[in-house]
């Protein structure tokens, strides 16, 4: 089976989302003006409305609208990143998921209504990561066909010079741990090797806080051992789009393209 480069991978994709674009024409989404939008999800309520409000005003943390509004009660906004401008969404119980948090709205703007046509909402990577300029990679228990993964992190890494690679865990700002098995957490607590029979079928990645062993951000691949370095450098891709995809558009049509549809309900504690 011959071997494709990750780079050339995320290349063919890139193309795909463009052909896709152009074959479609007006029926697809991309024509009908798919935009990712980033901001904060927020609670408003129209003014008129406000003591009827579903959710208590506690200390105004429900805020007055921006027109248009015609909302009965309290409705989850996206309040952009210029704090100039509201956006209501369409998909109010899939935004309540996420109030508070920064995010990323994949969707169409209905510009006369002032509301985004939710596909899809991404949490944003912590302002952590986005500071973050030194790295550890760390591959946590990896016999077989996981020893794969240090050495096309590596590559990936050098490819996309976004991060000084350094040894020592303890003086990196982040740690990016593979493993074959899920995060338990204990990146600092486990006293010794985790003794967790390993299965080579799916690679993990966390982004931890290397001074609390905090999991920041993580996702992760079903692939098979045969696959290991592609999945490898496909989860670091995942961090590059969403560091980038405001500023470099071949970032932006892959995060659009990978998230443009919810992976599975959202669960975030609230």
């Amino acid at each position: 089976m011959p071997f494709h480069s990750d780079s050339n991978i995320r290349k063919v994709r890139v193309t795909l989302f463009v052909c896709a674009c152009a074959v479609f024409g007006t029926a697809s989404l991309c024509a009908q003006g798919e935009q990712v939008f980033s901001g904060q999800i927020k609670q408003c309520a129209c003014p008129q409305a406000r003591e009827q409000a579903a959710t208590p005003d506690k200390a105004g943390a429900i805020q007055p609208c921006d027109p248009p509004c015609t909302n009965a009660g309290a409705t989850y906004v996206l309040a952009t990143v210029n704090k100039n401008v509201a956006l209501q969404l369409d998909k109010q119980d899939f935004a309540k998921a996420y109030d508070g948090l920064q995010v990323y709205v994949i969707g169409v703007l209905d510009k006369p209504g002032g509301t985004i046509h939710v596909n899809n909402i991404v949490a944003d990577l912590p302002p952590k990561i986005k500071r973050a300029k030194t790295i550890a990679v760390v591959c946590d228990a990896c016999p077989r066909a996981m020893s794969k993964v240090k050495l096309a992190a590596f590559e990936e890494f050098t490819v996309w010079k976004r991060f000084v690679t350094v040894q020592d865990p303890k003086a990196a700002d982040l740690i990016f741990l593979f493993s074959a098995n899920p995060y338990l957490g204990d990146h600092l607590t486990r006293d010794g090797p985790d003794t967790r029979v390993v299965h080579v079928e799916t690679v993990y990645l966390n982004v931890l806080d290397p001074h609390t062993g905090q999991s920041l951000w993580g996702d992760h691949n079903r692939v098979g051992s045969w696959f290991v370095s592609s999945a490898t450098k496909d989860l670091i891709s995942e961090v590059r789009e969403r560091l980038e995809v405001e500023v470099n558009p071949s970032e932006r049509k892959l995060f659009v393209d990978r998230n443009r549809a919810p992976k599975a309900v959202p669960n975030l504690g609230k």
